[in-house]
């Protein structure tokens, strides 16, 4: 962007305190792309459950008169700074078992020993990613229930 390098959901790095290769999970996906790709932003999570940190701004959403407009201007581009965090976490796709097609807009539930998540699968069938304080086992359950809605 502007000539600068930026780091993209999906793009692996090494993570020095993990020590493991990790991919970029970029939350807000569609605001601002790069050949087809969402820009990792700061608080944007790695596999591994590190964070990433702002360094400088790439892009303002403005919050305008309530029309639903959203603006972006490019100012000084971010160098992704990866910055590890002690915490676990991870994030499921969710498939078809026949047809290995995957779940997209399917309700789920994460149960852990803190509590359940909530929430429905993305347009990859990717759930939220789950964190916590230690590693654990965790199980997934897919909610077919025409009453029930995450929206």
């Amino acid at each position: 962007v502007d000539g600068k390098a930026v780091h993209l959901d999906g793009m692996t790095h090494y993570c020095p305190k993990c020590q493991m290769q990790s991919k970029a999970i970029a939350s807000n996906q569609g605001f601002m792309t790069v050949g087809g790709k969402s820009i990792i932003a700061a608080g944007d999570l790695s596999t591994c459950g590190a964070k990433y940190i702002k360094i400088s701004d790439l892009a303002v959403m403005a919050n305008g008169s309530g029309s639903g407009n959203a603006k972006a201007s490019f100012k000084n581009m971010a160098t992704s700074v990866f910055v590890p965090q002690l915490q676990y976490g991870q994030r499921f796709f969710l498939k078809d078992e026949l047809t290995e097609e995957p779940l997209v807009n399917i309700c789920y539930e994460i149960i852990t020993k803190n509590g359940v998540i909530h929430g429905k699968t993305d347009m990859n069938g990717l759930t939220e990613f789950a964190t916590g304080d230690s590693d654990e086992e965790v199980e997934v359950r897919i909610i077919i229930n025409e009453k029930h809605d995450h929206e």
